[in-house]
């Protein structure tokens, strides 16, 4: 999906949209108000990237990624920021942009940084390894690595990640996780089940920590989509 500023830059064969358009990709087009955006239409095919082309609009563009965090079907949609170099001391990543590239734009780096954006934000998973953005947790080799670095888990926040990657979006409560992770022989108190998961929240840092949320009176969950909230 590409928002950008009203009037002639979807027009402009410099553009982002007319270079993804030209590059053969679906694209569904917005301003920067959102007033043309049809929710039902992304709701039925949710863009995989978002791409706001703010050129010189730096802060309507941060306007309209904040709209899109109302959005539930692009709240936690990577997003890529078109800007021109005057802008650059004014850019500032914890306001929801993934990675950023400069006017003009040329054709073969967009579509590179879009395609390196989507792999490094994707979620996926096998039987051996799961990947959630930059966090993979190899099953087989009982490791869990954090772009790229190792992170030393003991066993049992290594279960307790393990388990709520591999059952991402479901809510458990704490006496659930504690028979699926410590098993129906523990003893111990659900209190248990908190000091892990902030544990495991401090050792992810805090971008990705915000994977594992808090249900107020219920529980725990993992967020089933691959981009942690920044």
């Amino acid at each position: 999906m590409v928002c950008d500023e009203p009037g002639s830059a979807t027009r402009e064969p410099e553009s982002a949209l007319s270079i993804l358009v030209d590059l053969g990709c679906r694209v569904t087009a917005c301003r920067f108000d959102l007033g043309d955006l049809d929710e039902e239409e992304i709701a039925g095919t949710p863009p995989t990237l978002v791409v706001l082309d703010a050129g010189d609009e730096l802060q309507r563009a941060v306007q309209a990624r904040r709209k899109l965090d109302s959005v539930p079907p692009v709240a936690d949609t990577p997003t890529l920021l078109v800007v021109t170099v005057p802008r650059l001391p004014a850019l500032d990543f914890s306001l929801g942009f993934d990675d950023f590239l400069l006017r003009p734009i040329v054709p073969a780096e967009l579509y590179a940084r879009l395609r390196q954006l989507d792999w490094r934000t994707a979620a996926f998973g096998s039987e051996e390894t799961i990947k959630i953005g930059d966090l993979v947790i190899d099953l087989a080799g009982y490791e869990v690595t954090l772009s790229g670095r190792r992170l030393d888990l003991t066993h049992q926040e290594f279960e307790l990640l393990r388990f709520l990657a591999l059952n991402r979006g479901r809510v458990f409560t704490r006496d659930q996780l504690l028979q699926k992770v410590w098993g129906y022989q523990y003893t111990g108190g659900t209190r248990t089940v908190d000091i892990h998961v902030r544990r495991l929240r401090a050792k992810l840092g805090p971008v990705q920590s915000g994977l594992i949320t808090t249900i107020r009176h219920v529980g725990y969950k993992m967020k089933s989509g691959g981009k942690a909230p920044l």
